[in-house]
């Protein structure tokens, strides 16, 4: 990495501070620059209808390997895969070739923002990826953009499937048109309570809850092939993992009975039969389990297993609240090394 001598430096310090005394008027862009133009200081808000093509634009833009084009604040906050960079330096900029309408789109116009999901393509068609993504938007500018793409099992600890993820998520987005709606309120509890210290918060579940992760409707088949393919439903457990610090109600989308939470899990990635599986702290249970299982196997000798690594799981989960029970939860998690925190705290 190169950094400019001490002349160079001031030099910078200069031009900027140049630059910001002139930022008072609005000034019409070099054309090569590629930035659009900015005058507007409106105040008006962004409606559902403005939300969802803000989104578009985004997705827009990507195929379009063009940053630029999007209407940014003067001042932004950026991750991509919790990796803060500015939109011009980031990967999906780079590698998106295709993508479509969200297949699950959450919008909170209270906030002024909005969580989208879908499968995109990197160049080919026949491996899809997952884009996941939070937006902001003040005075129709885009303030806040929060990516996670996750590419295959890995990425989330276990689950993944981009191919199943459009028909899975189809449902969450046709809800019946005689629900009855959750609350602000209500949901911004459920939210509170997702990734809360105790278990005081007492939630219903339907049993026709639909649990996912990354897409996948999640089986657990067993590390002897004594579980079952059958895809898991939807639970409040005791021992959930905890973040006290976790981003509570990120989107609520009153609407759609959709709230958005975001937490900061330790854990372990464990062996679990040739692949491996993460297992949150908190469910020290499961943790014990595995380690019953991976001394066993290495008893016999016959499968060579990844060791016990520790790591940390940023999440954007999903849940979905109407009819006074739980309708859906996603968990949608990015790994990154141990005792990690978010850029966005």
């Amino acid at each position: 990495m190169h950094f400019p001598a001490p002349f160079k430096m001031l030099r910078l310090s200069l031009g900027l501070m140049v630059a910001a005394s002139e930022m008072s008027e609005c000034r019409s862009i070099p054309a090569e620059a590629k930035l659009p133009v900015r005058c507007d200081s409106s105040n008006s808000s962004c409606d559902r209808t403005c939300m969802t093509n803000m989104v578009e634009l985004i997705l827009d833009s990507m195929v379009a390997h063009d940053p630029f084009s999007l209407p940014v604040a003067l001042n932004y906050k950026a991750t991509e895969n919790s990796h803060p960079a500015a939109l011009g330096m980031m990967t999906s900029w780079r590698t998106i070739t295709k993508t479509g309408r969200p297949s699950l789109l959450a919008i909170d116009t209270t906030n002024g923002t909005a969580y989208f999901a879908l499968d995109v393509s990197e160049g080919n068609d026949s491996v899809p990826n997952v884009l996941r993504g939070r937006v902001k938007v003040v005075n129709q500018l885009i303030t806040e953009l929060e990516l996670f793409i996750n590419r295959y099992r890995g990425d989330h600890g276990f689950s993944f499937s981009a191919k199943e993820l459009p028909d899975n998520y189809a449902d969450l987005m046709n809800p019946p048109d005689n629900r009855t709606k959750a609350s602000r309120e209500t949901l911004y509890d459920l939210s509170e309570a997702l990734f809360a210290d105790n278990n005081d918060y007492a939630v219903n579940v339907s049993d026709s809850c639909q649990f996912t992760e990354i897409g996948w409707k999640v089986v657990d088949p067993g590390t002897n092939s004594t579980g079952s393919l059958t895809p898991l439903g939807c639970s409040w457990p005791d021992d959930h993992p905890v973040d006290t610090n976790a981003r509570v109600a990120l989107v609520i989308d009153e609407d759609m009975g959709f709230v958005v939470t975001s937490g900061m899990i330790q854990g372990k990635a464990y062996p679990y039969e040739n692949i491996s599986a993460f297992i949150p702290d908190q469910m020290t249970s499961a943790q014990e389990a595995q380690v019953v299982w991976m001394k066993e196997m290495t008893t016999l000798g016959i499968l060579p297993m990844v060791v016990p690594t520790a790591a940390t799981g940023e999440t954007l989960e999903v849940l979905q609240f109407y009819n006074g029970k739980l309708q859906a939860m996603q968990i949608n998690v990015y790994l990154s090394g141990p005792n990690m925190t978010s850029a966005w705290l």
